[in-house]
């Protein structure tokens, strides 16, 4: 993968994991974090153990819905070709997946 798509993924998913740790795990829970790679994409996810998302914010919701709570998630839709945040039984992911490659990369 090319240098620019790593500092990409990395960006994204420090600042999904900083979200994880300060948002959203709370009593010193652990937070998941996971990355799978494959010829064609790059797929990371976060996982907190942290209380319900605000009222408001849906089980699934994409990154334009939640920008109003600030621009991390925001950031995160520049750097990544998705964005996938969900409440699960654990807690809440961040899915994160970029494209590798010209011929897989997604235009912004």
């Amino acid at each position: 993968m090319s240098d620019e798509v790593a500092d990409d993924v990395v960006l994204a998913l420090s600042e999904a994991a900083t979200n994880a740790v300060l948002h959203g795990s709370s009593g010193g829970q652990p937070i998941q974090v996971v990355v799978h790679v494959n010829d064609d994409w790059v797929e990371a996810s976060v996982l907190d153990h942290g209380p319900q998302p605000s009222p408001g914010v849906s089980a699934e919701t994409d990154t334009h819905e939640l920008r109003a709570g600030g621009r991390g998630l925001w950031l995160l839709g520049w750097l990544v070709d998705e964005v996938r945040v969900e409440r699960v039984r654990l807690g809440t992911r961040v899915t994160l997946r970029r494209a590798i490659g010209p011929a897989g990369t997604l235009t912004r």
